[in-house]
């Protein structure tokens, strides 16, 4: 392998795709790595709704001039462009002689798919030295995955497992509850997030008994699971009030009755999801023989970002350490790609994954951003040491060099809050749009972790759940879930020296070495990347104090601000091409196929191997709907396909 900057492309290049907005991979990102003999670095990982403003991006781009201006964009602060790289990867079109398919585990790893192989890989391979010299047990719980390089994806498990035994890695199939949450998440139109904060957030609880779901390994599996879903949703969504002390206990009359009735389901889901990860566990530990307490344990998918089934896991099987990256979700799969990329043809290499901040490095220009906003500035202080004080008494924003990786903020781009104060939880929430009911989560100092919460272990990625300790929890409501557990990131010097070092001297103040953190966004926007998004979203919400690069901006004449949406960031790229939808749907379908199964044919490969533009085909196609459509008629499997045609 040549030594330089390699570059891995989670997104799809498709005309059709782009024109009819057709969801493709989400979350889509890249990752740069740089290799010199044999130390492997990575630069950056970058995911495209910071940039597009597109949440949870999962647009194709129209061509490739596109797609090459739009990463040349998020290339230049490193100061490389598309032709800087020995080696492109992960997206058709864009790979050159590499659209033989080497570069992936499609033809190694035959039976599993690349994108459940490439989420494994984000979290097992964090740092070499742990990987050859300690056993792992790598598992990535997903909700499924896509076809852009698999094409026989539905033939093959969607979810996997391997176990390390100093770099000596066995792969092996796994069940997944990711998939039901998608559902879920579709079923009742709320983030998944939400719904697990729904849950915690009422007291409402079904005392009926229902089975563990069946197995979830493929593609053809969906159909039955979702199925025993729907069983257990149509009956708790029948209970009323009356039902109490029969069916269920503990209405919670602060909620409206589906509310009630929702958090009752997505309890007995939950229930039901971390069984399922236990019966897993349990096979592989007696299969292979594994001594948890002396094996780390490293998880990835979408479902890892399940912060209660991640503590559950450590709790019950005392791994020696939990590893995974920020990025868990489908927003890290171009960081597997390029691990599994460099263990496949070097094996052994030099790399650590340093830190959650590898995002957007901003260029920083504190003055050009106060000449532009100077009416709304009433003073500014750089290097300021106020931000203890400040969160005390308010809410303030926060932004600290690179941003950082995956769906959840942990420092770089934060609004910052007091955590004894219930009155600013509930300002975070009205800024963001969000529930009363949703919880705010902590950073905690990591040395002070196990004085605060109960069977606690370090979280440097907000990515599991602690029980407060009973005599500390009239100190901190503004972060406790109803059953007094909080969503919690420890926070070391060596990661976040500057947050880190408020927070002690929050401490100093307080007695209390917490304080609240949620996301930098509004509702429907990414997390802010830059100082003047950070301005117009404090202008919007009456925030009066931004730290931004250590500089201390205070606020002012919020009322004249006449902007009343979030920064509009790079996304005509995107949707430019729409305009052309009605003359490229007359090419790609002159025999007028109905809309539901056109959209049914892109999205599944099975059905391409049929010729659109042959009468024939397009009956066979349609018959072929018909049967879904009627097998599985009492099931939303294609909500998502609906939307689609509501949007064109």
């Amino acid at each position: 392998m040549k030594d330089g900057y390699y570059l891995f492309i989670y997104s799809q290049i498709d005309q059709v795709y782009n024109i009819l907005q057709l969801p493709c991979r989400h979350d889509q990102n890249m990752s740069v790595f740089l290799k010199n003999d044999t130390t492997v670095e990575l630069i950056c990982h970058l995911e495209f709704e910071r940039f597009s403003g597109i949440k949870h991006h999962n647009i194709a781009f129209n061509n490739i001039e596109d797609c090459h201006y739009f990463l040349n964009k998020l290339l230049a602060p490193y100061n490389l462009t598309m032709d800087s790289f020995v080696g492109i990867y992960g997206t058709p079109g864009l790979m050159a002689c590499n659209d033989d398919l080497s570069f992936s585990s499609i033809k190694d790893i035959e039976k599993i798919s690349y994108h459940a192989i490439s989420h494994l890989f984000s979290s097992l391979i964090m740092d070499t030295n742990m990987l050859y010299n300690e056993d792992i047990l790598a598992l990535a719980f997903d909700g499924g995955s896509d076809n852009v390089l698999d094409k026989d994806v539905d033939e093959k498990f969607l979810f996997c497992g391997a176990f390390s035994r100093k770099g000596v890695i066995e792969y092996f199939e796994i069940s997944s509850p990711g998939a039901y949450w998608l559902y879920l998440s579709d079923y009742y139109g709320m983030p998944e997030g939400t719904l697990m904060a729904l849950a915690y957030a009422t007291t409402a609880r079904s005392i009926e008994k229902f089975g563990p779901l069946s197995s979830y390994y493929k593609t053809s599996d969906r159909v039955k699971v979702l199925d025993e879903i729907n069983i257990i949703i149509e009956r708790i969504m029948s209970y009323s009030k009356e039902d109490e002390g029969k069916l269920l206990i503990n209405w919670d009359d602060r909620f409206t009755d589906e509310e009630c009735k929702i958090s009752m389901v997505i309890k007995i889901i939950q229930e039901l999801s971390i069984q399922n990860v236990f019966n897993t566990i349990d096979n592989i530990v007696e299969k292979h023989g594994i001594n948890t307490k002396n094996t780390i344990i490293a998880l990835s998918g979408g479902y890892a970002l399940n912060c209660p089934t991640n503590t559950k896991i450590m709790n019950r099987y005392h791994f020696k350490e939990q590893k995974c990256v920020p990025c868990v979700n489908d927003g890290g799969l171009a960081l597997g790609m390029g691990l599994y990329f460099f263990y496949k043809y070097m094996h052994s290499f030099t790399y650590k994954f340093k830190g959650a901040f590898y995002g957007y490095a901003e260029a920083v220009n504190i003055q050009s951003i106060v000449n532009k906003y100077s009416k709304y500035i009433a003073d500014i202080e750089p290097e300021s040491k106020k931000a203890a004080l400040d969160i005390v008494q308010e809410p303030i924003i926060w932004i600290d060099g690179n941003a950082e990786i995956g769906p959840r903020a942990l420092g770089h781009r934060s609004i910052i809050a007091n955590p004894s104060k219930l009155e600013h939880k509930n300002l975070l929430n009205q800024y963001k749009k969000r529930e009363w009911w949703r919880p705010v989560a902590p950073i905690i100092l990591c040395e002070e972790l196990n004085n605060w919460f109960s069977k606690a272990f370090d979280s440097p990625y907000m990515l599991n759940n602690f029980l407060i300790k009973k005599e500390k929890a009239e100190k901190v409501p503004a972060i406790l879930h109803l059953d007094q557990s909080a969503r919690v990131q420890s926070i070391k010097f060596i990661e976040n020296p500057n947050l880190y070092n408020v927070i002690k001297d929050f401490q100093k103040i307080t007695g209390i070495p917490i304080v609240c953190n949620t996301s930098l966004n509004d509702k429907g926007e990414p997390i802010i990347n830059t100082i003047e998004q950070a301005l117009n979203f404090a202008l919007r919400k009456g925030i009066r104090v931004i730290y931004a690069y250590g500089t201390r901006i205070c606020l002012k004449n919020h009322s004249l601000y006449n902007e009343d949406n979030f920064l509009k960031r790079d996304n005509d790229l995107f949707y430019k091409y729409r305009k052309d939808k009605t003359k490229i749907l007359s090419e790609i379908n002159p025999h007028k196929l109905p809309l539901f199964d056109l959209l049914l044919y892109f999205y599944n490969p099975t059905l391409q191997q049929f010729d659109i533009k042959n009468i024939q085909d397009v009956k066979k196609i349609h018959k072929v709907s018909e049967q879904i459509r009627k097998k599985s008629k009492n099931l939303k499997l294609f909500s998502y396909i609906e939307k689609c045609i509501e949007n064109l």
